[in-house]
């Protein structure tokens, strides 16, 4: 899906850089595709390794315009993948970021697990945690760090949720956790920054079955083809955010060969409603409430050196 969206963005005449772990595959595509890729090998669940790419991205395209977190190339390694315009009568930099990584769960979630010596089961895999989540969110947090740099400070920023991300995902518990969590981050960084007035969008796309490599192809072999969701509904769903930046905060659906945008579901009451939309803001000092939480928080710290 990710090599797609490369592809696509090739023929509109963009510059790219390809970051993936599988260096092999990495440096046959950027042969393939020619002088507008550039490959990095980096590790997307290494907030440094994240960020290293951003930086080589820059130097040596000047500037940064679009950018997907991405499995892209065999054996299924979630990667980066940063853009630039090779052409441009604009006369500042506009940025532009899609995070897009993911797979499966590695174990079975619900299943009985055996007792260790301890006395309680080994610690689950969520290495689809740390793709799916944890990687979007070092790169959503870098692309706002590089969007500023622009001269006018302005960006689009895309995400991967899933449709495991709108719906229950029985199969798949951890995933579905990791792409709600994409949602999550969108809606609230697209709030969070138009209250700012920042003049950056932030968007997700949540697809349905792709046929891609990380699908078994026995079940693309049983689903009927018009249920499944082509790469052309990826790109044109990639390609209309990037066209109007002024849409934020959306969830798009992309099924079969629909783009759908999801609404925020309203709020329950009139509770729910005051406390999200912070309507208490005039009574309390909001800078000093965030530095007594952060305060608060730090306390907290401990625990990443615990070893209880």
């Amino acid at each position: 899906m990710g090599l797609a969206v490369v592809e696509h963005l090739v023929r509109e005449g963009w510059n790219v850089t390809v970051v993936d772990f599988n260096e092999e595959a990495g440096k046959a595509v950027q042969q393939r595709l020619g002088g507008q890729v550039l490959f990095v090998r980096a590790n997307v669940i290494s907030y440094e390794s994240v960020g290293q790419a951003f930086v080589k991205s820059w130097q040596k395209w000047g500037r940064l315009d679009f950018g997907m977190l991405a499995l892209i190339l065999p054996p299924r390694c979630p990667g980066l993948v940063l853009w630039t315009r090779k052409k441009s009568s604009a006369k500042e930099t506009f940025f532009q970021v899609h995070a897009n990584a993911g797979f499966g769960d590695r174990i079975d979630f619900c299943a009985p697990a055996d007792e260790t010596a301890s006395g309680f089961p080994a610690q689950p895999d969520k290495l689809v945690l740390e793709v799916c989540l944890d990687g979007v969110v070092w790169t959503a947090y870098l692309a706002l760090h590089f969007f500023r740099k622009n001269p006018s400070k302005s960006g689009v920023l895309v995400s991967t949720s899933s449709l495991a991300g709108l719906y229950p995902a029985a199969p798949v518990p951890l995933y579905g956790a990791a792409k709600h969590g994409v949602i999550g981050l969108t809606r609230s960084l697209a709030k969070r920054l138009k209250e700012m007035n920042e003049p950056i969008s932030v968007n997700c796309i949540c697809p349905g079955l792709v046929p891609t490599p990380l699908v078994s192809q026995k079940i693309v072999e049983v689903v009927p083809k018009e249920l499944l969701t082509p790469y052309t509904t990826i790109t044109r769903a990639v390609q209309g955010f990037i066209s109007d930046p002024s849409i934020t905060g959306q969830a798009a659906e992309c099924s079969g060969e629909d783009v759908i945008y999801r609404p925020v579901l309203p709020y329950g009451n009139y509770a729910s409603d005051y406390i999200v939309e912070a309507r208490f803001a005039g009574r309390v000092n909001l800078e000093e409430m965030m530095e007594d939480s952060v305060a608060k928080g730090k306390a907290l710290d401990g625990m990443k050196l615990s070893k209880l």
